[in-house]
């Protein structure tokens, strides 16, 4: 009797809860998003995908800026598309209006918020933590590149954060990104005058130090970054082919781990993490993807396998939460590759959807 009550209180809260559905009618388990980074109207493209982790296209919406058009890798960074960790925002770099776009994530939609000018010229690469979306505005033309912050409020104005904008120091800046505790906020640099790793301490208000604690890099053109989920930072050089892991000290400098682990791939410049320790780099010039392990307790590296799956001009990848999904842009044909992971690092080829400007689309995110 109790399990016949159980079952139809199962049945109405299924009927009360309906899930996402694609167009044919398959359940969706969530949404792949991607930046056209078009010149004449950026958009953000979506693809559903379903529980084995297909992908399927879902329609386009407009940023209110511009994109840059151009070659493979225009903006020359990773995360100029982010979804904040309770996946209900969305922001994305408008690098030729300078401004920044804000999503309201809906189930089956997007909502456009509304875009804000970036603090700087060039934006190309953002992080999100408690509230504080940090940009990098890698400067053009001649004009200085810095990271400067805003304040989300609860109905997705971005508010700039007084006093938050800091000067950058040279050129050749790929990403920004706050540790996982969003005390400290990091920035590469590398291939203009130096190979070099600064992190700014940040303060209760938000507000980061006045000049950068810079390390050197172990590898040449260090370029994507991801954190681990112990707080071990992983870095993907593009000039050495590899992968270097550190460890961020109290006092803000990096002690290195495992230097330049390397792949033997052409532009490894992009790079994701499961947080079962999988951890994955786009290899541009090698058209494919490595696959490595990287141990939660002490932050040791160890290649897996140099070409784990192949790509075409792959550029920014994004895991899913739960780890098992993996999506990379194809920058030359304009798809979305999506692979089945696995805890070996084994990487099952689930297909391309079709749906972008080749050449120029750049930035993924994942729902």
């Amino acid at each position: 009797m109790r399990i016949n009550k159980l079952l139809i209180v199962l049945a109405v809260l299924m009927v009360l809860s309906p899930i996402a559905a694609f167009g044919d009618g398959r359940p969706s388990a969530g949404a792949v998003y991607v930046m056209s980074n078009a010149p004449e109207g950026n958009e953000v493209v979506v693809f559903n995908r379903d529980f084995r982790g297909r992908l399927s296209p879902a329609g386009a919406y407009t940023t209110g800026g511009l994109g840059t058009g151009g070659g493979i890798d225009p903006l020359g960074s990773q995360g100029s598309l982010i979804i904040s960790p309770n996946k209900r925002w969305l922001f994305a770099v408008n690098a030729g209006s300078d401004d920044i776009s804000i999503f309201r994530v809906r189930r089956n939609d997007l909502e456009l918020i509304g875009y804000f000018e970036s603090g700087g010229e060039f934006p190309t690469s953002l992080t999100f933590s408690h509230n504080l979306l940090y940009v990098l505005n890698a400067g053009r033309d001649g004009s200085a590149p810095n990271i400067t912050g805003f304040r989300l409020k609860r109905h997705g104005q971005l508010i700039p954060l007084a006093g938050s904008s800091r000067s950058l120091p040279g050129g050749g800046f790929h990403q920004v990104g706050f540790n996982p505790r969003g005390d400290a906020l990091v920035v590469t640099k590398g291939g203009g005058d130096a190979d070099e790793i600064l992190v700014f301490a940040v303060d209760e208000e938000g507000l980061p130090d006045a000049l950068p604690t810079i390390s050197p890099s172990a590898g040449i053109v260090p370029f994507g970054f991801i954190f681990d989920w112990r707080g071990h930072l992983l870095v993907a050089e593009a000039g050495s082919r590899a992968v270097s892991s550190y460890a961020l000290l109290e006092d803000n400098t990096l002690e290195v781990i495992d230097a330049s682990v390397s792949n033997g791939n052409a532009a490894t410049c992009w790079i994701a993490g499961t947080w079962f320790g999988g951890v994955f780099t786009a290899n541009t010039g090698g058209d494919n993807i490595s696959a490595y392990k990287v141990r939660l307790d002490d932050g040791s590296l160890r290649l897996l396998e140099a070409d784990a799956a192949a790509g075409d001009k792959p550029v920014d990848m994004a895991a899913t939460r739960s780890g098992r999904y993996l999506y990379v842009l194809n920058a030359n044909n304009g798809t979305v590759g999506a692979f089945r992971v696995f805890f070996d690092g084994q990487l099952r080829d689930l297909g391309a959807v079709e749906g972008l400007p080749p050449l120029y689309a750049q930035g993924i995110a994942v729902r």
